[in-house]
């Protein structure tokens, strides 16, 4: 009879670099003899429950901070100075921005920042320093037809504003 044993090889690590700063632990156990293959079971095991930390830096809808609360710590806080941003920064993971905050590279240099994304609420990108994000991995992204809707019904009631004459008559009833 073939003898056999049985060797475990435990590896623990801790990834810095990870954007959710997981703990992994990895086990690899195996079973050895002569006439067999060496099977090979891998159990991989992670603190899946440990959510990202997003900061919110300008009002957002509440149907949309619900979503985000279900998957994510959400530390709503607005009207942030730029040291309180660089001081809130390093505690978070994304960031959520409209067009009233700037994230300039100081944001990025923040000491033992951990900031993975940043997402603009909206059109554009002008407000966030791309430059300081790629050098520090940051991913930026955007909603680029979040207002293609609102955009349209605007220019719609501009131009019925227009054919009639919303403005003059205004201006009339309220001169009496």
């Amino acid at each position: 009879m073939a003898t056999a044993h049985s060797q475990t090889l435990r590896i623990s690590s801790l990834s810095s670099s990870s954007s959710l700063s997981l703990s992994s632990a990895l086990s690899i156990s195996f079973l050895s003899s002569r006439r067999a293959a060496c099977p090979l079971v891998v159990f991989v095991s992670a603190d899946l429950d440990a959510k990202p930390t997003v900061l919110v830096a300008e009002k957002l809808g509440e149907a949309g901070l619900k979503l985000l609360k279900e998957f994510a710590n959400v530390d709503c806080s607005y009207n942030l100075n730029p040291e309180e941003l660089c001081t809130k920064i390093s505690l978070c993971d994304a960031l959520i921005i409209r067009s009233g905050t700037k994230v300039m590279r100081e944001v990025f240099q923040s000491p033992a920042s951990r900031l993975k994304v940043v997402g603009r609420a909206g059109v554009g990108i002008g407000n966030v320093d791309l430059a300081a994000a790629t050098e520090h991995g940051c991913l930026v992204v955007n909603a680029p037809t979040a207002n293609t809707v609102a955009a349209a019904e605007h220019g719609i009631v501009l131009l019925v504003a227009m054919a009639r004459n919303v403005a003059y008559v205004d201006t009339s009833v309220k001169a009496g």
